[in-house]
């Protein structure tokens, strides 16, 4: 990488590239380039001054392997100028003496080294993830190399609530030597990534889309995409099934496929989330994912008595769901506050065009955004766009010792 040729795509980009403030925050929605940045960044400071140390951190090892590390090894450091590299302990050394390090702060052989190394660069990934003691303790401590004109500790992230503390030390209390420089959304952003932009609502776009530090006041759950979606993997066969359905037609119908981790950790892996179509057309559906699985096929129901019977005519088992509304919403809530509830990237079905086209929720996350409650005494949630959120609030408030048979 030649160290003048760093193009910026926007101003923000530009500006976080070239700033030398000790303490620096990089935010702001999806699609900006901030990674880029933040090992550009690193590298540049690594070619500049000779027996530099530069860190890249995020929460958790496994992340930052996946992701800042992989970018900054796979687009941005020239491989002819490296002298010494071990991909287990994530390091790499090159020609000027320049030592560059990857940490996860799940990891205690790596925190110490963090602790036993004086940094003249830090780039943290989704800072919003590190623990204000670990921010105070770990990473502050460790910007200390006194071999180099300048140190900083450069932060990216999405925006969280305001009341996180980087949003309150940065931009709220504006401390000294604490710089923010707000991102933008790149200009030439592929049209299916302006697609998943295009489809967040409410609190998401505030956040991802705009930008913005804003809170999930008056939402009944704190979904977070960026937190509750995670890539698919292969569910052990040992673990817990549950299955819940909630009929519709006019409406979607919507069958829930879980899977419930030793710890209690809820994914849901797959759903059915489809209107206009008989129960009779989904029990054939539900029968061969079941038999893909090896579980028999029994869920949690709504209670309408003909479309149970229909799917006990179709050797669908069912059982009466739990519905209490309240209840059932105080048990799910614990899920996401104890991070107990996961979402399969893409475990839909199939997805419902007509419900597209008419700019409904067309899955289980896409309902989060308007499930609100109805007033600010937290009485009811809102009776409208639930069929899915319903529908696990069934599986989980009606799991008292009930799961699906393995065959």
């Amino acid at each position: 990488m030649d160290i003048n040729l760093f193009n910026a795509r926007t101003e923000p980009q530009a500006r976080a590239f070239e700033d030398m403030s000790p303490m620096l925050l990089h935010d702001g929605g999806w699609f900006s380039g901030k990674t880029h940045v933040v090992a550009a960044k690193g590298m540049l400071l690594g070619l500049l001054y000779p027996k530099n140390c530069i860190g890249f951190v995020r929460r958790k090892r496994v992340d930052l392997e996946a992701t800042l590390w992989k970018w900054f090894i796979d687009k941005v450091l020239p491989p002819q100028i490296v002298v010494a590299h071990n991909d287990q302990k994530l390091y790499r050394k090159i020609k000027n003496g320049t030592e560059f390090f990857g940490a996860g702060l799940d990891s205690g052989e790596e925190i110490n080294k963090l602790a036993s190394r004086e940094y003249g660069f830090v780039g943290v990934e989704e800072a919003t993830e590190i623990e204000e003691d670990d921010f105070d303790e770990k990473l502050l401590r460790c910007m200390r190399l006194p071999t180099v004109p300048f140190r900083q500790l450069m932060l990216i992230c999405n925006p969280s609530s305001p009341g996180h503390f980087l949003y309150q030390r940065f931009v709220v209390k504006k401390l000294e030597n604490y710089k923010r420089i707000k991102s933008c959304i790149l200009p030439d952003v592929p049209p299916s990534y302006q697609e998943i932009l295009n489809q967040l609502t409410g609190v998401f776009k505030l956040r991802y889309v705009d930008g913005e530090w804003t809170s999930f006041e008056g939402l009944v759950y704190p979904f977070d995409p960026q937190k509750h979606i995670v890539d698919p993997f292969e569910i052990p066969k040992d673990w817990k099934r549950v299955m819940a359905i909630d009929f519709g037609f006019d409406h979607p119908f919507v069958c829930q496929w879980w899977a419930i981790s030793p710890s209690d950790v809820w994914y849901l892996y797959r759903e059915i989330y489809y209107s206009k179509r008989t129960v009779k057309t989904h029990s054939a559906q539900i029968k061969e994912f079941c038999a893909k699985d090896g579980i028999q096929p029994s869920a949690y129901c709504d209670h309408d008595a003909e479309d149970r019977a229909t799917l006990e005519e179709n050797n669908i088992s069912t059982n009466p769901a739990k519905k209490d509304r309240l209840s059932g919403q105080q048990l799910v809530y614990e899920l996401f506050e104890t991070n107990h509830i996961f979402f399969f990237r893409d475990c839909t079905i199939e997805r419902d065009m007509r419900l597209v086209m008419e700019k409904k929720p067309a899955s289980t996350i896409e309902e989060f955004p308007t499930y609100i409650w109805t007033n600010k005494a937290k009485e009811d949630m809102i009776k409208e766009k639930d069929d899915g959120v319903d529908c696990f609030r069934y599986a989980v408030a009606s799991n008292k010792g009930f799961s699906l048979g393995i065959w």
